[in-house]
């Protein structure tokens, strides 16, 4: 039976992780949770069904880690959105339990900490992002992944998966809702086009952040942080099937792909059972009549795409203002204050803004995102 400590019961991918465990009572059981502004929700309708005691309210912050450390788990689950998930990682990681992780604004605002510390407490970063956990399958199928900071040959590495080698990871990504259109097409798009995602079901950020691509820019940064890749390691590919969710080339130029529906339960059971593999009940993939289409993203229409490679080719505190920022404009967007073409306009003025900084510590990473998100303000 593994223990469960469930970070953002209420969300997407919180509501995805009560799936796997309510098919599953047998191998998970959910020893803690915690919600937010939904914390009532969590109180009334998810503890009585899980038989959950220990209820955390993130709206409260104080005395987390203490509170983890009572509820004893095997590993947790953090899928709380954006920028507000860093903290909680960082507490975990340092009370050495694994971290699934779902919250890639972690590893995007924090990747230099949190590799350092999971290596440092030799606790393992499970990734629950479709993408990553395909990358993190294919290294681990290809017996190139052990986990643990005693596998590194190299301890000053900044990818805590050790890994031999590999040429190239392919990032899959489904091209959002507005894949083929114009950016004058992309000037009248409305806020109820932008949040029909065409394969996923997802919350309403990061259904935006689909459809403008930022979402696989902050996946580029998090891959670079997770499996020690450069930027000339990974490729963005439009896969508009969602079948395939990323592939990793090795030097022999063999491909490995993993493939299944785009579900987020296959991922969170995957990290959840690391390093063994169980039938947990989930949706399996049908090969009749399945056509798979891959094509190169256009960065002239989908500028956030331009404005990532020159934060990755500076990094440094260039990630965390793209996160910033574009989490501003995209509640304006949210808000209906301003149109979607803005968001990749917010983008480029504020990167064009920002001065190269060093980040040391967590302290930083605060003060670096809250200067990003006031000078984005100024070009709403």
């Amino acid at each position: 039976m593994k223990k469960i400590f469930l970070l953002g019961a209420t969300g997407s991918v919180g509501q995805s992780t009560l799936n796997v465990v309510r098919k599953n009572l047998d191998k998970f059981q959910i020893v803690g949770a915690s919600a937010h502004s939904n914390f009532d929700v969590l109180q009334n309708e998810i503890a009585p069904e899980f038989g959950i005691d220990n209820l955390f309210d993130t709206r409260q912050k104080a005395g987390f880690q203490e509170f983890l450390k009572k509820c004893e788990p095997d590993v947790v689950l953090n899928s709380i959105v954006g920028f507000a998930g860093l903290e909680y990682s960082i507490e975990i990681l340092k009370s050495k339990i694994p971290l699934a992780l779902a919250n890639k604004e972690s590893l995007v605002a924090g990747g230099e900490l949190m590799m350092k510390l999971a290596a440092e407490n030799n606790t393992p970063i499970l990734p629950v992002d479709s993408e990553h956990s395909a990358i993190f399958q294919c290294l681990s199928s290809s017996a190139n992944l052990n986990l643990g900071s005693e596998n590194l040959t190299n301890k000053s590495e900044p990818g805590f998966l050790s890994y031999k080698k590999f040429n190239k990871i392919l990032l899959t990504c489904s091209g959002g809702p507005f894949f083929g259109a114009t950016k004058e097409e992309l000037e009248k798009v409305t806020l109820k086009q932008a949040l029909k995602h065409p394969n996923w079901s997802m919350g309403a950020k990061i259904t935006i952040d689909s459809a403008t691509l930022a979402n696989k820019c902050l996946e580029f940064f998090e891959a670079m942080h997770l499996f020690g890749a450069n930027k000339e390691q990974i490729e963005i590919v439009i896969h508009r099937e969602s079948i395939v969710h990323s592939m990793v080339e090795f030097p022999d130029s063999s491909v490995i792909a993993q493939l299944s529906p785009p579900n987020m339960e296959l991922p969170i059971a995957v990290a959840f059972n690391y390093p063994d593999r169980f039938d947990c009940d989930l949706p399996k993939q049908s090969f009749k009549n399945l056509d798979l289409s891959f094509r190169e993203p256009d960065k002239e229409v989908f500028k956030t795409l331009k404005v990532m490679e020159v934060c990755a080719e500076r990094m440094k505190n260039f990630p965390i203002v793209f996160n910033a920022v574009n989490e501003v404009a995209v509640a304006e967007f949210l808000a209906e204050k301003i149109q979607f073409a803005q968001i990749f306009e917010v983008l480029e003025k504020t990167i064009d803004a920002t001065k190269e900084e060093s980040v040391d510590s967590l302290q930083k990473i605060f003060e670096i995102d809250k200067k990003a998100r006031k000078i984005a303000r100024k070009f709403l």
